[in-house]
């Protein structure tokens, strides 16, 4: 088969960290094709480079520089981007050390006992990317212990117990979203076997069936892959019909009514729907693929716009949200391409 190979070295001195990330072309693609694994190659760059630079200037990892950065390539060698495995498993183990407080009390002083989103996070690669060798068994168990310990009274897992200056939006968006991605990361209820993280469990999803919803785009594809994997013998797809009509004009998926598309909520959505099954190529997945390949910038990442919870004054640190988005729309564009 004829191929047109798109490689990509990042090598940045003194740092000791490089990655490989190669995208084949078949040369049966189409131009379209083509173009989206480019774009996953862009963006996959971006996100290992900006990686190193973080890691050299700030030296601890986060919860964008690190948590999705291991995300990322993770799904990265699962589609087929072959990445330096022993580069990877340094970024693993750098980012890991996130973890290393995971198994102490829950702090009592307030803006100090907020839940571990990292360990949220990292506990959702061992659910979403299949055969990952990345979080162990011992590992995710200790992350359940965590969220026992950091659960509210009322059933949920809360953001908003630091100050919302602290936790802007999307990624800290809401105790909704929080409570959602915690219980994602739970086994179902056939399978859990301890009692007290059973518990845990009924907990969160009896505080949720009470509490409001939120209209944005994250808590309804959250809540709408929690339903799947609360009840799966229960068809979803009305719902999912329902979703896919929040798609803008311009093919991308904005974070909430009133804003423009970008690419947090665009990959996001695009990734959420491949778990929940939706094929690649209906109509509006590919339209929101274009959307992502149409307004990626040259380095690799997407603009983002920043918000903040209302009354506060968003940030004029864009580097945080950028990785985000930059990293959801990568994930998006993977999860939504054959390879």
């Amino acid at each position: 088969m004829n191929m047109v190979i798109s490689i990509h070295w990042l090598r940045i001195a003194n740092v000791g960290f490089a990655v490989l990330l190669a995208g084949a072309l078949r040369a049966d693609e189409s131009p379209a094709a083509q173009r989206a694994v480019q774009a996953i190659d862009r963006g996959l760059a971006f996100l290992a480079a900006d990686a190193i630079k973080w890691r050299a200037e700030h030296t601890c990892a986060t919860c964008h520089h690190g948590t999705f950065t291991v995300l990322a390539l993770a799904e990265a060698r699962q589609c087929g981007f072959p990445v330096e495995a022993d580069k990877f498993a340094d970024i693993v183990k750098w980012t890991k050390d996130r973890l290393s407080k995971i198994d102490e009390p829950r702090a009592t002083r307030p803006g100090s006992n907020m839940v571990n989103s990292s360990a949220i996070y990292l506990a959702l690669v061992a659910q979403f990317v299949p055969d990952q060798d990345i979080i162990s068994r011992e590992e995710l168990s200790r992350i359940h212990g965590h969220l026992v310990r950091h659960q509210e009274e009322n059933g949920s897992w809360a953001w908003s117990v630091a100050p919302a200056k602290n936790r802007p939006p999307p990624f800290f968006e809401s105790d909704e979203v929080a409570t959602l991605l915690a219980l994602l990361t739970f086994p179902s209820e056939d399978v859990v076997t301890n009692d007290e993280l059973r518990a845990s469990r009924q907990k969160a999803i009896n505080w949720l069936a009470k509490a409001d919803e939120t209209d944005t785009t994250q808590a309804a594809i959250l809540r709408l892959l929690w339903k799947k994997r609360l009840e799966p013998a229960v068809g979803v797809q009305p719902q999912i019909e329902r979703f896919l009509k929040r798609q803008r004009s311009d093919g991308g998926f904005a974070q909430l009514a009133g804003r423009a598309s970008d690419a947090y909520a665009t990959g996001q959505s695009l990734y959420l729907l491949s778990l929940l099954g939706v094929p690649q190529d209906r109509p509006e997945i590919q339209r929101a693929v274009s959307f992502l390949v149409a307004t990626q910038r040259d380095d690799g990442s997407w603009e983002m716009i920043r918000r903040g919870h209302e009354g506060v004054t968003p940030s004029e640190n864009l580097i945080p949200l950028t990785y985000f988005g930059s990293a959801w729309g990568t994930l998006g564009l993977m999860r939504s391409t054959s390879r």
